[in-house]
C-alpha cells in the first residue's frame, strides 16, 4: 500500500467517525474522540511507518466509536509526545485493567481477554525470539 492510499484509508476512517460520534453516549467521549482524531491527524506522514502507525489507531478508533460508547486505550487523553505502535498501547492496556497480570516484565506465553459486553476479543501470543503476535477481533454483535 502506498503512501497515498493509506491517506485515503485515513480520510474514510475520519470522515466515518465524525458522522458516527455526534452519537457517542457520552459528552466526554465525543470530546476524547475529537482529540484522538486531532492527535492522529498532526502524526506526519512522510514515511511508509508513521502512516501505518496512525492508520491502525484510527481504524481501532473507528470501530470502537460505532459501538456508541469508547473504550480500551481511547478513555484516556492521547499521550503527549510519539505513540506507542498499536500492539504495545493495546498490550499495556490489557495489563493495566486486569488485576491478576503482572504489570512488570516479559508478556506471559498467551493471554486472551474478551471485553465485559462481548463484542472485542484481544490474543497475545509471544513468539520466542520474536516479539509478539496480537490478534485483535470486534463485531458491533458480539464475538462467538
Amino acid at each position: 500500500m502506498s503512501i497515498n492510499e493509506d491517506l485515503n484509508e485515513f480520510k474514510n476512517a475520519v470522515r466515518d467517525i465524525s458522522h458516527r460520534a455526534v452519537h457517542l453516549e457520552s459528552e466526554i467521549d465525543r470530546v476524547r474522540c475529537c482529540e484522538w482524531v486531532r492527535k492522529l491527524s498532526l502524526i506526519p506522514t512522510t514515511d511508509f511507518e508513521n502512516a501505518k502507525l496512525r492508520n491502525d489507531y484510527i481504524q481501532l478508533l473507528r470501530i470502537i466509536v460505532r459501538s456508541g460508547a469508547l473504550h480500551g486505550i481511547f478513555i484516556d487523553t492521547p499521550p503527549v509526545g510519539n505513540l506507542k505502535p498499536l500492539s504495545e498501547a493495546v498490550g499495556s492496556n490489557i495489563i493495566k485493567n486486569i488485576p491478576h497480570m503482572s504489570p512488570v516484565g516479559p508478556i506471559a506465553p498467551f493471554i486472551a481477554h474478551r471485553s465485559p459486553d462481548g463484542r472485542a476479543y484481544v490474543s497475545i501470543k509471544r513468539i520466542p525470539g520474536n516479539g509478539i503476535l496480537c490478534y485483535m477481533a470486534a463485531s458491533p454483535d458480539g464475538v462467538e
